[in-house]
């Protein structure tokens, strides 16, 4: 089942679910196998009836990294059992990556070295993996630690993590995709169309779209399984990845109300934000530490008080009145976007693992 590979991905996403981890996941891998490394995704199992081809064009995923199951990484094993089935192949990859602690863990009781990605710090810390991730980290074991933001580089450092084996990987976007929209046009801005995608809670800013739809100042769709979640806001059943950036070119403006209590809010790099700059229209988001690492307020992004209902009709206002400005931030971000491709992001990790 495992080959000699310089990568071998160990994962447990559900290749059926488009949750952000799998899309991370599938096009950091993609990212590798364009940078030209051999790389193998081994998953949990995946429905027999599931077409992998029409899955990987779903998730716009292209080219592919070699996909493979294991019932053995499923969670209720606690993975251990494949690592010991496997262990003596899994030596003979030039790396092993994971981005799941307990795997990473797994892998550190084999003896096997490997480099672990971290999301949650938070998590990892209420679950009591912080203190072995950190000691099998000072020990070598663990090489690198890749967080997904400074913020989470930062806890770990203070966690007593080597600061010369952390490499921060914010999560990307798939550029190409995104190359053909049509370019912003500020006039539109009268009643600007707000495209959202995804499921829509408190923590991600439902109150705010309520708001801004009893306002009645812009257009709002919401492409989700959540039906009626806005009243006065067009409803539209979720679409596949590779039919994201059609939407986003409906749109004029990008809304990205995080909230402070959201449970990643200390060390979140979202998706939806690179996707929204790739876009190229103005973005108006939370002012909050892990947006502003990559959001400028008045160059890329209008940056506001997560919590100031009025402070985000102002902001749309503001962008409505003063054109100029509107064009300048679409611009930017969409320049910005620029280091942020799944490819670039690959490249930088490759880098910091050695290869």
């Amino acid at each position: 089942m495992i080959r000699p590979s310089d990568i071998i991905y160990l994962g447990r996403s559900r290749f059926q679910r488009s949750h952000a981890n799998l899309i991370q996941l599938m096009h950091t891998a993609s990212g590798f196998v364009k940078l030209g490394w051999d790389v193998q995704v081994i998953l949990p199992p995946w429905p027999r009836r599931l077409s992998v081809n029409a899955r990987l064009q779903e998730l716009d995923v292209d080219p592919a990294p070699e996909l493979s199951y294991s019932q053995l990484l499923h969670p209720r094993w606690s993975f251990w059992p494949f690592i010991w089935k496997y262990r003596r192949d899994l030596r003979m990859a030039r790396v092993i990556y994971t981005r799941v602690a307990r795997i990473s863990l797994a892998l550190t009781r084999a003896g096997l070295p490997n480099h672990l990605e971290v999301h949650d710090v938070e998590a990892l810390s209420q679950k009591d993996q912080i203190e072995p991730i950190i000691a099998h980290h000072r020990k070598g074991l663990i090489r690198t630690l890749i967080p997904i933001s400074n913020s989470a580089a930062q806890l770990l450092i203070n966690a007593g993590a080597a600061p010369e084996r952390i490499h921060v990987a914010h999560s990307g976007v798939k550029l190409e995709a995104y190359t053909g929209l049509p370019p912003f046009d500020p006039a539109n801005l009268i009643r600007p169309r707000v495209i959202h995608l995804g499921k829509l809670s408190q923590p991600r800013g439902l109150k705010i779209f309520h708001y801004l739809a009893q306002r009645g100042v812009c257009e709002i769709s919401i492409i989700s399984a959540d039906k009626d979640s806005i009243p006065n806001a067009l409803h539209h059943p979720p679409v596949s990845l590779s039919e994201v950036p059609t939407w986003y070119a409906r749109s004029d403006l990008t809304l990205l109300p995080y909230q402070p209590d959201i449970s990643t809010a200390a060390t979140m790099s979202p998706i939806k934000m690179f996707e929204a700059m790739a876009a190229g229209r103005p973005i108006i988001a939370s002012d909050l530490p892990t947006i502003r690492e990559i959001l400028r307020h008045e160059y890329s992004a209008l940056l506001v008080d997560p919590h100031d209902l009025e402070a985000w009709a102002q902001a749309m206002d503001r962008l409505r009145q003063d054109r100029s400005l509107a064009v300048r931030l679409a611009a930017n971000a969409r320049a910005e976007a620029s280091n942020y491709s799944w490819e670039r992001r690959a490249q930088g990790i490759a880098r910091a693992m050695g290869l």
